[in-house]
């Protein structure tokens, strides 16, 4: 019996190993693509409209999204941290513990991408199906101030979760287990992060892509009918290849987080006390772990979607990338000319 014990130990310790180092990885991947996205957005002129401003915003929650999950899975997550770190000072023992141990940040960040995607959906709805009012009704003010209330709202949201983990008064521990005020806290932060978080953009989100789909479709029949000129009908195309990206990320959003949440609602924390014998088994754990590899996935795989569905933004990637070449080669060659 006492010698199987560290093996088991060691086994689960090896698996909690793999899941960071699998994080890790993807935590990079997903910052280095979502930095690539707002670089060739910003660099390519061909792309200076609202729609792609927006879709930098996205890349940005999602770039920050990646960048939690990388040093989360560094230093912080039980069990499996790749490097032990424990701050020296108590001001950093509280930013460590409440920002980072407590998932305040992947919460709030979670938030941040999810009602950024509906602002580009929305930007999308306006332009399509009310286009005359378009000019009038997202100005750049608004605009600005509807991102900047979005981002303040999503860590508004997530402050509750800032009181659940104290600084631990163990030297060799940062912080102290979670804890919550009352055995319904957990329930009503997974059910209202379940509504806000999920339900209520992927609802509003499929109701509107289904009405632009259906008003570009009447569209581009319309202009058929009437033999229109070949510049309108173009426009329609380019708007419907572009609402089908966006559609594409919205079924990723859909498919990568619906496990997640289904997960959570079914085992709240700890998962002894959950409703179901499987919360309080491994195969929860092993489950939870896959869960949040396809979570942060959905922040990895949008620039990936940008790259083989959006024509334009490939366009432009080539473009960015050959100017840059060629600047440098130019370079190079001026400098070799010039006499010792």
């Amino acid at each position: 019996m006492n010698s199987t014990v560290p093996t088991s130990d060691n086994e689960e310790q090896f698996e909690g190993k793999w899941v960071c180092q699998i994080m890790t990885a993807e935590g990079v991947i997903g910052v280095l693509g979502n930095l690539l996205v707002c670089f060739v957005i910003l660099r390519a002129k061909c792309l200076h409209n609202l729609t792609n401003y927006l879709l930098v915003n996205l890349a940005v929650a999602d770039m920050l999204l990646c960048l939690h999950a990388f040093i989360y899975y560094l230093v912080t997550a039980e069990g499996c941290a790749l490097i032990s770190f424990v701050p020296a000072s108590q001001g950093g023992r509280q930013i460590f513990c409440r920002l980072l141990a407590s998932r305040f940040s992947v919460r709030a960040l979670s938030y941040a991408s999810a009602y950024n995607l509906c602002v580009v959906t929305l930007e999308r709805y306006v332009a399509i199906v009310h286009p005359l009012q378009y000019e009038r009704k997202l100005t750049a003010t608004r605009m600005k101030t509807l991102i900047t209330l979005i981002w303040m709202i999503s860590f508004v949201l997530s402050l509750p979760i800032l009181f659940t983990i104290y600084p631990s008064d163990d030297p060799e521990q940062a912080c102290s287990e979670i804890t919550y005020p009352h055995q319904m806290f957990p329930l009503i932060l997974n059910i209202g992060s379940f509504i806000l978080g999920y339900l209520v953009p992927v609802t509003s989100m499929s109701l509107a892509y289904y009405k632009m789909q259906v008003t570009l479709k009447r569209q581009a029949k319309a202009l058929r009918l009437q033999q229109a000129r070949e510049a309108a009908y173009d426009l329609v195309i380019a708007r419907q290849r572009l609402v089908s990206v966006l559609t594409i990320v919205l079924g990723a959003f859909v498919i990568l987080l619906t496990p997640g949440f289904v997960t959570y609602l079914l085992c709240l924390h700890p998962t002894a006390n959950g409703p179901f014998s499987f919360c309080a088994s491994k195969y929860y754990r092993y489950t939870r772990e896959i869960c949040n590899l396809a979570y942060y996935l959905n922040s990895v795989i949008n620039p990936i979607i940008y790259e083989f569905k959006y024509k334009k933004f490939r366009k432009a990637l080539k473009s960015a990338f050959c100017s840059c070449f060629k600047k440098h080669n130019r370079n190079r060659v001026d400098i070799a000319m010039v006499p010792l």
